[in-house]
């Protein structure tokens, strides 16, 4: 497995680097972090010591097709432009299409804005990874029959909130080759987004032991970000380990 952290300015590659962890996930949520990095001198120097992935904008109103197809796509394109600046090949990005709080309607328009938008991204070599929020597998599954190279970021922390069970299981058991990167963190449960509290793996009630297990039965030997607070991240890498060293 190789290990990650966020990085939301450039010295956080300098912090990573200096704790060992093999990539940073660049953190492009906002015009103000757009600004930042298009205009920095950061890039992907091809080398196997230290990598960058990318993570995008957050959507907005998911029920909004204005703001679906005026702000959101639109802001897409753009990070998908400075992700090719900085050659990054994978960007992770959000799209609710839970069948519960999106209408149908709406899905059906996220699915031509995603088809657009990895198109693009082929475009510009760099892979269009959607990331899980609260969906079943059915919900991504659906969506991914109809977008043509749409991979998978499973994010295990929100595979807890608003399911009886974590929806990392049916995830990885029905999408597995989809999964091209995985975001680790804690939580307690819940049915919202003050639930999702991204808290030190352990703290939590997610079973890690068993997502990993799956996760490793499957031959995911990919990259995973912990997306931890700084002081938690050794702490983090080193309990991930130690799970996987087990299994």
């Amino acid at each position: 497995m190789f290990f990650g952290g966020h990085v939301r300015h450039p010295e956080d590659i300098d912090f990573l680097q200096a704790l060992e962890f093999d990539f940073g996930e660049v953190v492009i949520r906002d015009k103000a972090s757009r600004a930042l990095w298009s205009e920095s001198n950061v890039r992907n120097m091809g080398n196997d010591t230290f990598f960058l992935l990318a993570h995008g904008p957050h959507e907005g109103p998911p029920n909004d097709p204005k703001n679906l197809w005026n702000i959101y796509v639109p802001a897409l394109i753009e990070t998908i432009d400075i992700a090719h600046g900085m050659n990054i090949t994978l960007l992770t990005i959000h799209m609710w299409v839970d069948h519960r709080f999106v209408k149908r309607t709406i899905i059906e328009e996220k699915k031509n804005a995603l088809r657009q938008v990895v198109d693009f991204g082929r475009q510009r070599n760099v892979s269009v990874s959607l990331e899980n929020l609260s969906e079943s597998a059915a919900d991504i599954e659906a969506v991914l029959a109809v977008v043509p190279d749409l991979v998978l970021t499973l994010d295990v922390g929100h595979g807890q909130l608003l399911a009886k069970t974590n929806t990392s299981f049916e995830i990885i058991e029905r999408l597995g080759p989809f999964i091209r990167h995985v975001h680790l963190h804690d939580n307690r449960g819940g049915k919202g987004v003050e639930d999702d509290l991204h808290l030190p793996i352990g703290e939590g009630v997610i079973d890690f032991h068993g997502i990993l297990g799956l996760l490793k039965h499957r031959r995911y030997d990919g990259t995973m970000t912990l997306e931890l607070e700084r002081h938690s991240l050794e702490e983090g890498r080193r309990t991930v380990q130690r799970f996987l060293d087990n299994l």
